[in-house]
Formats: C-alpha cells, sequence, structure tokens
C-alpha cells in the first residue's frame, strides 16, 4: 500500500511540472516543480487465464495469473554530469 501512495504522490508532483514552457527533460519525463529534476513514471500490467480440459470432466481446470510492473526513472544534470536513479518493482507471474 505504501508504494503505491509514493507511485501517486511522484506523480502528481510531474503532473504539476508539465505546465513550464522549456523543458529540460528528454520526452516522456515531466519536470519537478522548481527544479530541474525530470521524472518518468511507467508500468506494465499482464493477466491470463488458462483453461484445460481432459477425457474425463472431474479434471476440468481453470488457472488464472496476473502481474504487474511500476518503473520510476529520476534525472538530473550536476556539475559532475549526469545523475540517473531508477526504481523497479514488480513481478509478471512467470
Amino acid at each position: 500500500m505504501k508504494r503505491h501512495v509514493f507511485a501517486l504522490a511522484l506523480s502528481g508532483l510531474a503532473l504539476t511540472g508539465q505546465a513550464q514552457a522549456a523543458s529540460p527533460c528528454p520526452p516522456g519525463f515531466a519536470v519537478l516543480q522548481a527544479s530541474d529534476t525530470c521524472v518518468r513514471i511507467s508500468g506494465s500490467v499482464r493477466g491470463e487465464t488458462l483453461v484445460g480440459s481432459s477425457r474425463l470432466r472431474a479434471s476440468d481446470s481453470v488457472r488464472t495469473q496476473s502481474g504487474g510492473r511500476i518503473r520510476l526513472d529520476v534525472r538530473k544534470q550536476t556539475e559532475y554530469g549526469p545523475v540517473r536513479a531508477v526504481i523497479s518493482v514488480g513481478n509478471m507471474g512467470r
């Protein structure tokens, strides 16, 4: 639950920074408000259902799997060069 709140808070910060006209960020990134830090939040969700049957009706089976992944990418230019931090959390269920 804490991860979801953290991701939502960061996405809100990223969206408020999109109103700036000149962005130093690469495409797909948003500027954090009142800074030159670029943030991108991305992810994926997967779900599948497997239905199998055999000759015997009693052994029919239904199996479901689901998974998801979220990724936070933060970039900032410093006097020493670019700094990048990536956090990726998730399980795609395979």
